[in-house]
């Protein structure tokens, strides 16, 4: 019986293949093409746009979940910026040093206290210049923060097929804009002729630019 081995496996033992479609992918998106045989060219182009496509939906699902508290794009756009610089509510206040020991943290100086507090109002009157209502301006931000976790949850996804954070960073600032609303195709072969050595077929796979 044949149970687990759909798929082109590159006549690789299956940790080997792993590891090594996933540098692959890696230097796929980070330089924007690598140079390899056709058969593994073909194996990372349906694996690297599978993820492209993921994070797509990951964005597009997060964005939809803050739309349906927050219309106007703009001020969605905004009050996210605003959420992802801290995580704080619009009645929350800094503790004091008594409220600090009552709930087991360390004391700190006034002159913290004062630009902690300082830096909160400061996000704080950010998301009210936005919305005015303050039940209204606290939902946007809850639903903001939620869209957050979406996006995260998404970006953990992508991570466990990638070796670094930054490479997932990159597609979410670089890929995701390029190719929202485009349906697939998100890399090209090009046929590069033969390997000198044992003839093998060899390509030239890339990120299409638009």
């Amino acid at each position: 019986m044949r149970h687990r081995v759909a798929g082109n496996r590159l006549n690789m033992p299956e940790p080997k293949r792993r590891a090594a479609l996933r540098n692959m992918i890696d230097g796929l998106f980070i330089y924007e093409h690598i140079h390899t045989t056709e058969a593994r060219a073909k194996v990372v182009r349906s694996d690297a746009e599978k993820l492209i496509t993921l994070a797509i939906r990951g964005r597009a699902k997060a964005q939809a979940h803050l739309k349906a508290v927050v219309d106007d794009d703009y001020t969605a756009e905004q009050v996210l910026a605003v959420a992802r610089k801290a995580r704080f509510t619009l009645d929350e206040q800094v503790l004091s040093n008594e409220e600090r020991a009552e709930a087991n943290k360390f004391p700190i100086r006034d002159e913290t206290r004062k630009l902690k507090q300082e830096r909160l109002e400061g996000f704080q009157k950010e998301v009210l210049s936005l919305i005015k209502d303050p039940e209204e301006a606290q939902r946007a931000l809850t639903a903001a923060r939620e869209a957050m976790a979406i996006e995260l949850n998404a970006r953990r996804n992508i991570l466990k097929k990638l070796p670094r954070e930054t490479t997932v960073k990159k597609i979410f600032e670089q890929y995701v804009p390029r190719y929202e609303g485009r349906p697939g195709g998100y890399t090209r072969i090009t046929k590069l002729g033969y390997r000198m050595g044992d003839a093998s077929a060899m390509a030239r796979l890339e990120m299409v630019q638009s």
